[in-house]
């Protein structure tokens, strides 16, 4: 059945396709046809919002960043002092509302990006530049603020590629160390 609606909400819908054909069928899968397909669009309907497979992946990754800095500005909320920036961050990596709980489905463009054309990446490395500079800054040790960086990454990407994910009990303990690193001057 076709997706109606406006364009902003068919750009999403398709967005959500292609993460789900990455996810269910894998990174080799994803062509504008099995995305029109699972999407309920024609490949007109497609190419409209995306005239590559390049193009549906950058958005997927402009997606990804759009979600993510949402989460940080969300969980910069009410956070004032040092360390502000690093325990939002933790949160977006890591809160069970946040990016944590995403994992493959948001970085599905990640995944396609890597296994496609690793130069549809250079928006996100961009902003992760970004995000690096803005921890190091954060009034911290540089160091605690790449520890905690580092380890909510790790946590992240086991997360995204399955790889041996500590328990959540661990995971809660794991988070609460790190976010008590960056109360430490």
């Amino acid at each position: 059945m076709p997706v109606r609606g406006s364009g902003t909400t068919t750009r999403r819908n398709v967005l959500e396709a292609a993460a789900e054909l990455v996810e269910r069928e894998g990174v080799s899968k994803l062509t504008l046809d099995a995305v029109a397909e699972r999407a309920g669009l024609s490949k007109g309907g497609i190419l409209h919002h995306f005239a590559t497979k390049d193009s549906l992946v950058a958005a997927m990754i402009e997606d990804l960043v759009s979600q993510f800095e949402a989460d940080l500005s969300r969980h910069m909320a009410g956070e004032q002092g040092p360390g502000s920036f690093a325990r939002a961050f933790l949160r977006a990596c890591l809160d069970p509302e946040g990016a944590l709980t995403r994992t493959v489905h948001v970085s599905a463009g990640i995944i396609a990006a890597v296994a496609t054309n690793s130069q549809l990446l250079a928006p996100l490395r961009r902003r992760y530049d970004y995000w690096r500079k803005r921890l190091e800054d954060d009034g911290i040790d540089p160091a605690i603020a790449e520890l905690v960086r580092s380890a909510a990454d790790g946590l992240w990407f086991a997360g995204v590629l399955g790889l041996a994910l500590p328990s959540v009990a661990l995971r809660k303990r794991l988070f609460a160390k790190l976010i008590e690193m960056t109360y430490a001057t």
